[in-house]
């Protein structure tokens, strides 16, 4: 369960309760303004396109997150609610459901994980085929409009792209576990940990060899928390 704090932003998104926490902005800021680069002589132009940009992470995101939050209420028939933190977002259950048994719950679990990578593929599509009805006519409007459009795809397929890489707890990791679980059921949560845990381990070294150090923590924390509850082995009976 997340805590709201007083400094949240919360709506109702599509009918589901939705969090905005205050980190949640400056990570989308950084990662924004990272892609835009120094600051040019026209200032006011450069900050319309930050604050678009991060337009456009809140909107990747948000619709990522949808994508769960419609399969719980349509696949589990469970009520959720949406929270955007400083690394991505989360959809989560209100209530307990009934997770499925055999080929079929394996299929919906599965589902359920995919289902926010799809939703952003989805959006992506969608963003592209606006940009090319844009007029490229160099209108100020028009420009800023492109690189709304432009950014919002691109963070939509690699933020959904990342998403799937086999370690948990993202939307890979949790497929993973499913896939492993569904042939081993014994052993698949201990199979799934070993292969999310080299994963991340071989992406925080690659990472660090491009010297991209925000990348490198990242797999490097998800490689220890792999590696902390395969020795606790609290999955164990």
């Amino acid at each position: 369960m997340v805590h709201p704090t007083p400094n949240d932003i919360s709506f109702k998104f599509f009918g589901f309760p939705t969090t905005i926490q205050p980190f949640f902005w400056l990570i989308a800021a950084v990662i924004t303004a990272l892609h835009l680069g120094h600051i040019n002589n026209d200032m006011p132009i450069w900050f319309t396109r930050l604050f678009l940009g991060m337009l456009g992470v809140l909107f990747s995101i948000l619709v990522h997150e949808l994508g769960h939050a419609l399969t719980f209420r349509y696949v589990f028939r469970t009520p959720c609610a949406i929270v955007l933190h400083g690394f991505g977002g989360v959809a989560f259950p209100l209530q307990r459901y009934s997770r499925g048994y055999g080929f079929k719950g394996a299929m919906a679990n599965g589902f359920l994980s995919f289902s926010g990578p799809l939703a952003g593929f989805v959006l992506a599509f969608a963003t592209l085929v606006l940009f090319q009805m844009v007029p490229n006519d160099g209108s100020r409007a028009a420009m800023l409009l492109r690189d709304f459009l432009d950014w919002t795809a691109l963070i939509s397929i690699i933020w959904g792209f990342f998403n799937l890489l086999p370690v948990y707890p993202m939307d890979g990791g949790h497929i993973s576990r499913e896939f492993f679980l569904f042939f081993f059921p014994r052993r698949g949560i201990e199979f799934s940990l070993i292969v999310s845990m080299l994963t991340a381990a071989l992406l925080a070294v690659a990472a660090l060899q491009s010297g991209n150090f925000f990348i490198t923590f990242l797999f490097a924390y998800f490689a220890y928390q792999n590696y902390q509850e395969m020795t606790f082995g609290s999955f164990r009976r």
